[in-house]
């Protein structure tokens, strides 16, 4: 066996290496396990989202609690063949995800690693109480300034990826989009040809049920989503 040293150039070489692939992406591929439900506050995009009985804490809460696919998820899960009898391999809180553009990244709530049959699937989750799912892609186009380029090709980028015309999605909910195409770009980078997202709902009065009604008719999911349906939506 042979061990080699490296020189003071092998060194400064390879700290090239890494700023360069740093620039490429600032997303850290190191994470450290979370110990108490606490531990998402520091990746939380403000603190103050910390708050008893709204999404952040209902979903880490929950899911801390499970160490596992909570029921419900479970339950909704079942419902698709590719995903029936699914079990968790993995999950990271408030994961960003590059789409590839050089832009911000896209922070899902929660991105779970599933085993199912012989293989790995990916499932994206979006945590909701009664937070609205944003802007529209109509009104995120035109909130566009120093972004104006690159917001459009993002868009088509995006519905490339699930097979969407940019040219009928303006009211459609933009997040919606870009956390469904996160969980098919994270499926890809796990050699995974499975890919979901669900909008887990801790809201009784199942507000913006609508908006992802619409979002799954423009995937082509006609009478998935009825209004009697589950809080998992």
């Amino acid at each position: 066996m042979t061990v080699g040293l490296l020189s003071a150039v092998d060194i400064v070489l390879e700290e090239k290496k890494l700023c360069a692939m740093q620039s490429e992406s600032t997303i850290r591929r190191l994470h450290v396990p979370v110990l108490r439900p606490e531990d998402v506050i520091h990746h939380l995009g403000s603190p103050t989202h910390w708050q008893p009985g709204r999404s952040a804490k209902s979903a880490a809460d929950l899911w801390f609690s499970a160490n596992g696919l909570p029921p419900s998820v479970k339950s909704a899960l079942d419902h698709d063949p590719a995903f029936k009898g699914a079990t968790l391999v993995d999950a990271f809180f408030e994961r960003p995800v590059d789409l590839g553009d050089g832009q911000r990244p896209s922070q899902t709530d929660l991105m779970a690693i599933l085993r199912l049959d012989g293989r790995l699937g990916v499932l994206a989750v979006e945590a909701k109480v009664d937070e609205p799912f944003g802007p529209t892609v109509h009104e995120w186009l035109s909130e566009a300034k120093g972004d104006a380029t690159a917001r459009p090709a993002r868009l088509e980028r995006l519905c490339r990826i699930l097979d969407l015309d940019p040219s009928t999605v303006g009211t459609i909910r933009y997040q919606l989009i870009h956390r469904t195409a996160s969980a098919v770009i994270e499926a890809q980078r796990y050699c995974s040809r499975d890919a979901a997202m669900i909008v887990q709902s801790f809201c009784p009065k199942r507000s913006w049920v609508d908006d992802y009604r619409a979002f799954a008719v423009a995937l082509g999911f006609l009478g998935c989503v009825d209004k009697e349906d589950s809080q998992i939506a």
